[in-house]
This record gives structure tokens, sequence and C-alpha cells, in this order.
């Protein structure tokens, strides 16, 4: 059994006006429109190298409602339009569910969901399998199996420095122990470093998988509840993406040295809603 990151999911409010932003800032058109009319919700997504991002908003053209037009109601009044979830994968589901099961979390059965993309008629299957809040300290999540992953199409690229895919995103906690157990032993997910870093906000645990970090952040001063704070995207060419964004009309910093040796980063600061947004390069 593998256990990755699938996908992030950013609530928002308006999807088409986040959809165009957002594509301003990665420099990729995006990969898939469509709807869930059992949850009630609409998405854009666009698939980068090693996962993809999913803006979700409640359907404007439905008056059913569901649990998806829920979830992104009440996050975005509590928290405003920011990162909802981080959904991972599996490779097997029934070995997830078993190896979760072992391990104490109450998951259910895989659940079959589908959708249409609605400007080509692209269908998609899954099988998602849901844990409690509880279980992950307030976090909404799950673990996604795709019928098919290339089912979903890369989303094209549109511009020079383009964000080629995610480098990591952050957790913030205030029980660095809890995250180990969580993300470590319960769903399988490799840590692959831990060290005391006051400077940097605290005990930082950095779990690996597909090509990517899940950064965990742990001191006294987060809130009870866990939260996903921001996220970074890799580019090969940083240069190419500080002027091409700023040809679009974007805010950022300028370029300067990354913390991790041999990187350069900028900070992203329009266009990608409440979400701290890093752009890095690796040299």
């Amino acid at each position: 059994m593998t256990t990755f990151i699938d996908h992030i999911i950013i609530a928002v409010r308006d999807l088409e006006k986040a959809a165009a932003d957002f594509a301003l800032m990665l420099g990729r058109s995006p990969s898939w429109r469509g709807t869930h009319p059992d949850y009630g919700s609409a998405n854009i997504l666009f698939r980068l190298d090693n996962a993809y991002v999913e803006l979700l908003a409640a359907d404007s053209t439905s008056d059913k409602g569901g649990w998806g037009a829920d979830m992104v109601n009440s996050h975005i009044d509590a928290k405003g339009e920011s990162i909802a979830a981080v959904i991972f994968g599996t490779d097997d589901a029934d070995a997830f569910v078993q190896h979760a099961r072992a391990k104490g979390v109450e998951i259910t059965d895989p659940q079959a969901g589908h959708g249409v993309d609605s400007r080509t008629g692209a269908k998609r299957t899954w099988r998602n399998m849901f844990w409690p809040r509880e279980a992950a300290r307030g976090l909404f999540g799950f673990c996604i199996h795709h019928d098919d992953p290339e089912a979903l199409p890369m989303a094209a690229i549109t511009g020079d420095g383009y964000c080629a895919g995610l480098d990591h995103v952050v957790l913030q906690t205030r029980d660095a122990s809890a995250a180990k157990d969580f993300y470590g032993e319960k769903l399988g997910i490799r840590l692959a470093l831990e060290q005391s870093k006051p400077e940097w906000g605290g005990e930082m645990l950095f779990f690996r998988c597909n090509h990517m970090s899940l950064e965990v952040i742990a001191n006294d001063k987060t809130p009870e509840e866990d939260h996903w704070w921001g996220l970074a995207l890799k580019t090969d060419n940083i240069e190419a993406a500080h002027a091409r964004m700023a040809d679009a009309g974007i805010s950022t910093s300028e370029v300067c040295a990354g913390r991790k040796p041999d990187t350069k980063v900028m900070t992203v600061k329009s266009h990608c809603f409440a979400v701290p947004t890093l752009i890095i390069e690796h040299l």
C-alpha cells in the first residue's frame, strides 16, 4: 500500500473568478470543470506534475444542496477562501482501509463517486474513504482511489515560468505527537525528518510522498484544532515566473535565496485567495 497527497481543496465563493486568478498565477489552464450533483458543489481542477489543486464552490445552479456545499460554505464563513482540505490518495483502497482500521481509525468502506467534465463530457470515477474530523484534530479529510488516474488531463501550460508541481503544504498544530501518529502510523506516510526550529515556528516534521512534503509546524500558539496554513509551488524558472506574474498584474515579493540551500523563492501576494503561497525553484 502506498499513501500519497492526491489533491488540495481550496474553498472559494466565485468559482469562475477564482479559476481565472489561479490560472494566471500558475501559468496553466484548467484541466477539468464539473459539478457534484449529489454533493451540491462545483469544481475546477488543475492537474500538476505530482498532484492536483481543486477549487471548490457551492453549485450556484443547484437548489438541492448537499454535504459538499455545506462544507464549503461553513469553511468560508469560519476561515475565508483558503485551504479546506488536503486529500490523500492510495493505489489500493481495500489495503488502505484494512491498514487504517488496524491502526484504530474509524474509516468508512470505499464509497463510489463520479464526475463529468461539463466542457467535454469526459468521465472520471473514484472511491472515497472518510474518517471523522476528530481523527485528524478537527480537519475534514478522506482518502481517494482513482479508477483511472490518467482520466484527469494535465493542466495545459500557458506561460513561461509556469508552476510545475506542488513542493509542500503546511499544517499547523499544537500536537506534534498526534501528527506523527495520524499521518505517519495511521495513514502510512513516511516521516523523513523531525527537527526543532524555534526560529521557523517550533517543532517541525517533514513527511515525504510523491515528490513533495507535508510540512507540519507544531507550537503552543496554534489554535486547538489543526489548521492547513499554506503551500509552495515548484517552478523550473523563477525569474521567468516573476516576470510573467508582474506582466499579469499579480503582486509578488522579489526573488531571493530560500531557507533550503540551493533554492530561490518568492511570495505570491495576490490571485491566491487567503492561502499563503510560495514559489520555489530548486537549483
